[in-house]
């Protein structure tokens, strides 16, 4: 991925685990300083973790040893060439020098060395030099990105004041850190890269790699993360929401697969949360988030289904009424006991209302040539009419109130569906727990006790 994405992703995560700060500068501080370590290990190791980051945030020196490091991968270095009748001539010699024939340029080519310049001038073989940047366009950029690194470290990062430098650092590195001070999870989450390398980790000595999601999803693969909560809140979110990240990414990028080849087919996905509070992103003005990956995936064929306690949960974990836009991307609410009132009424809200023919009953009784009777003290008439009337009117009612919501009974739900073409009406349902039999009715297994 592009060095710029993978920062934006990590300082969108921080702003979702440690809150968005009113001032946009520190997202684009973190990003910055991010996109240009990234960016560097990229040019000199093809190869980056979490855990590299975290030591080039925290420690200048290792930063800049690392551009020397760089410095020296990408030196302009050139090739030796020489035609097929000269080589041949001293064939016995140059072939310990690594020469291939370039079927491109029709003759041997070899890395030039300072032990192959000195046979060619002693013995005079007639030779051509070439730029590497000639043959490997790739080694051009990489140079290119290197100056690019060194650009920012020596004329921006190291002229920012040494106070305002380390509030950046401390703001990132509280998240960077968790990646350091627990040896089970770095070896997990930022192995070895020759964890990656088919040859030397062909036993799997180093470990087993996880392949990218892109490869899981067409594979059909089951991806779940075995982290207790309860062993460390703050890493466990941390872990499911870059699993999160990663897996939308990957789904996202099928569109434009898709759009490329309908003649093939491509299989669903499904996307399943519980306690889906611990784990909800919220982008509001910037290009990520759950709620515009869930807008989308019908594109791509995935199925998001989560489970959360109640909107109340959902609320006390997203920035202001950022819930709201995530609420709204789900067209299938499925509601069980509601137990607190904000919940009970945002989902008798959500039903709506409808306009319901209610009667009204009117009694009234009349006398003609009323008196206080001496004995009782009571009005009497000997002429008295009663009057009763009934009268209906349409007023507008909740479908379903507040209270139906707070006494739904177990198995019990109140669901608002939506069969992919029409949204269905709010409708009372009754389930069956998949650990009885299907073959009886609600009403039975409640009779039999089983609910």
């Amino acid at each position: 991925l592009d060095a710029y994405a993978l920062a934006y992703s990590i300082a969108a995560l921080i702003n979702n685990l440690f809150g968005r700060s009113k001032e946009p500068f520190w997202q684009q501080a973190y990003t910055n300083l991010v996109k240009f370590i990234i960016l560097l290990h990229q040019v000199a190791y093809d190869y980056v973790t979490l855990f590299d980051v975290y030591e080039c945030t925290i420690s200048p020196e290792m930063l800049e040893q690392k551009i020397r490091d760089a410095e020296l991968h990408c030196e302009e270095r050139s090739f030796l060439l020489i035609l097929p009748e000269h080589f041949l001539k001293h064939v016995a010699a140059l072939k310990f020098f690594g020469f291939e024939y370039d079927l491109a340029l029709g003759m041997y080519r070899a890395r030039e060395t300072q032990g192959l310049r000195a046979f060619v001038e002693a013995n005079n073989v007639e030779h051509e030099c070439l730029a590497e940047s000639a043959i490997d366009p790739i080694g051009t950029d990489r140079y290119e990105k290197l100056e690019a690194v060194k650009r920012w470290f020596y004329n921006d990062w190291r002229r920012i004041e040494p106070k305002l430098r380390t509030s950046i650092v401390e703001g990132i590195s509280v998240f960077l850190s968790l990646f350091d001070d627990n040896p089970v999870v770095k070896r997990t989450f930022c192995p070895p890269a020759e964890c990656y390398d088919p040859i030397d980790n062909r036993d799997f000595r180093h470990g087993v790699p996880l392949p990218s999601f892109s490869w899981l999803i067409e594979k059909g693969a089951v991806c779940a993360l075995n982290f207790p909560v309860s062993m460390n809140p703050g890493l466990a979110r941390a872990l499911g929401v870059l699993l999160k990240l990663d897996f939308q990414r990957a789904v996202l990028n099928r569109i434009p697969e898709i759009a490329a080849h309908p003649e093939r087919y491509f299989r669903q996905v499904l996307f399943l949360c519980d306690e889906y509070q611990h784990f909800a992103t919220v982008g509001e003005s910037e290009p990520t988030g759950d709620e515009k990956f869930f807008s989308l995936s019908r594109q791509p064929k995935c199925i998001p289904i989560v489970a959360t306690q109640s909107f109340s949960s959902l609320k006390s974990t997203l920035p202001g009424e950022t819930w709201r836009t995530l609420v709204q991307t789900f067209r299938t609410k499925v509601f069980l006991t509601l137990s607190d009132d904000f919940s009970a009424k945002t989902a008798s809200s959500l039903c709506g209302r409808e306009e319901q023919f209610k009667a009204a009953y009117n009694f009234s009784e009349s006398g003609h040539d009323a008196h206080i009777s001496l004995l009782t003290g009571n009005a009497i008439s000997h002429r008295a009419n009663l009057t009763a009337s009934k009268n209906y009117s349409l007023r507008s009612e909740d479908r379903f109130d507040m209270k139906t919501f707070t006494e739904l009974k177990n198995a019990q739900a109140i669901v608002l569906a939506y069969d992919g073409l029409n949204p269905l009406p709010p409708t009372l349902c009754y389930l069956k727990p998949y650990y009885n039999d299907p073959n009886l009715t609600y009403f039975e297994q409640l009779a039999r006790g089983q609910l």
